[in-house]
């Protein structure tokens, strides 16, 4: 009986060492591994992400995203009809509803998980996005964060993460916009 107790009890130590050592994925990591899958295809202009097509609108042609972030409820590419940029934006909508502490809530934790991630697979060094978060005011009913990211690729020199705070008719929303926005001779940014 005694060696058969110790058998067990030595058993379920090691049971029980190796369930602690083996951690679940954070929503922090998961958000962090589809952002670097998302910005990794970018070089491919999100055609490895792009799924199936949804209705066009007037100056683009709209697909679903095989990659989607996270909490978000809606994941497109957008393929614009222009001459001067061929390149597609990934966008997604990370909160809707009417409360405007949960949407302001949600806008400032994705700009921190942006700010904190770390992309991979662009080249040999890791990227990260910079920027500063723009405080919102709540009788303004637009306001947007953006962060550049920090690569040494240069397809990535103009690459933006925009995350906007959007007061509509039925409530707040949330967007996180990725794409590529060129910057002026002054500092500014033109898209």
């Amino acid at each position: 009986m005694k060696k058969t107790t110790l058998l067990n009890l030595f058993i379920f130590c090691i049971v029980f060492a190796e369930a602690q050592t083996i951690k679940p994925i954070s929503k922090d990591k998961a958000f962090e591994d589809s952002l670097n899958k998302i910005v990794v295809d970018f070089k491919n202009n999100f055609r490895n992400i792009q799924s199936k097509p949804l209705p066009a609108e007037i100056d683009a042609d709209t697909y679903q995203s095989s990659i989607c972030l996270p909490g978000a409820t809606h994941c497109i590419i957008m393929r614009y009809h222009s001459v001067v940029d061929n390149s597609a934006s990934w966008q997604s909508i990370l909160y809707t509803g009417e409360s405007y502490e949960e949407a302001l809530t949600t806008y400032k934790k994705i700009f921190g998980l942006i700010k904190k991630s770390k992309i991979k697979e662009i080249d040999d060094s890791p990227a990260a996005f910079e920027g500063v978060i723009e405080n919102p005011d709540e009788n303004v009913r637009f306001t947007v964060s953006s962060l550049r990211l920090k690569a040494a690729d240069t397809r990535y020199k103009n690459f933006v993460a925009d995350i906007e705070l959007v007061g509509n008719y039925d409530g707040w929303e949330v967007h996180l916009n990725l794409y590529n926005k060129k910057k002026d001779t002054e500092g500014g940014n033109v898209q």
